[in-house]
């Protein structure tokens, strides 16, 4: 059968499934799909700001009981919400700042690589006999990370837009790449005794601390921009706005304390 036919079969299916949901069909009905994706991103980029504060402060327990089962199956359904954040900013991003406007085509892509990665991620919980090297994967990931930050930095830094916009966008195309590598990391890394010899010898010890406290300030930064963005979208008033901005920045310097101690304490 021709591929396109069997795509077209698979998306018929799943519009029919969600249309079958009252509140989807009503707004896919009255306002349309890409609003309705749109509201996604936003709902699941709330959901993973809770889930950022809540292992930040429950670190070291959820560190000592990974293997549980219940966590183990809470952290795979949590990778679906951030697989599709992840794949729908980098489809945001390419739309902003590269004038990407295949729309269609990029959702397809985003609905694809989010379902391939949680499948790849939950084959691995499940094997858990895989093992890689800490110092090398990070050194990988991390390259790969700056190197996509750089390509979206130099395209918006003479933009006219702001700084903490600007920001935005390079932090979320440097968690692109070292967010779901640290949900694959987990199931990669068994033991967290493996992982705390390696932080604690020497240059690898250095750089995989930098790696990790890099990308706690920069989800906390993206994090923190994100809930003010949203939430500032429904207040009228320019008080309230920097009330919003100034509360939402103390809370994410509390988590970023919070988060430094737990790292340096590994």
């Amino acid at each position: 059968m021709n591929t396109d036919v069997i795509k077209s079969n698979i998306e018929a299916s799943l519009i029919t499934w969600l249309k079958k949901i009252p509140v989807i069909s009503f707004y896919a009905g009255t306002r349309g799909w890409f609003y309705l994706i749109s509201w996604s991103h936003r709902i699941t980029g709330i959901l993973l700001v809770i889930s950022l504060w809540a292992y930040l402060y429950g670190f070291h327990a959820l560190q000592a009981s990974q293997k549980l089962f219940i966590l183990a199956l809470l952290l795979w359904i949590l990778a679906i919400p951030m697989a599709f954040h992840g794949f729908n900013g980098a489809r945001l991003i390419l739309y902003e700042c590269f004038g990407n406007r295949n729309d269609d085509a990029m959702i397809r892509s985003v609905f694809a690589l989010s379902f391939i990665y949680v499948i790849v991620f939950g084959m691995l919980m499940l094997m858990g006999n895989q093992m890689v090297s800490p110092f090398l994967y990070w050194v990988i990931m991390f390259a790969q990370a700056l190197v996509v930050a750089y390509g979206v930095a130099t395209r918006i830094l003479k933009s006219r837009h702001s700084v903490l916009w600007k920001m935005q966008r390079i932090s979320g195309s440097f968690l692109l790449v070292m967010v779901p590598a640290y949900f694959l990391f987990i199931p990669l890394n068994p033991s967290p005794e493996i992982e705390a010899n390696f932080l604690i010898t020497g240059i690898q010890g250095l750089f995989l601390m930098a790696v990790y406290i890099l990308l706690l300030l920069s989800a906390l930064f993206h994090a923190g921009y994100g809930v003010w963005s949203v939430m500032s979208d429904y207040l009228a008033s320019r008080n309230l706005g920097k009330g919003l901005a100034a509360l939402v920045t103390f809370i994410t310097l509390i988590f970023a304390w919070i988060g430094l101690l737990a790292t340096l304490s590994v």
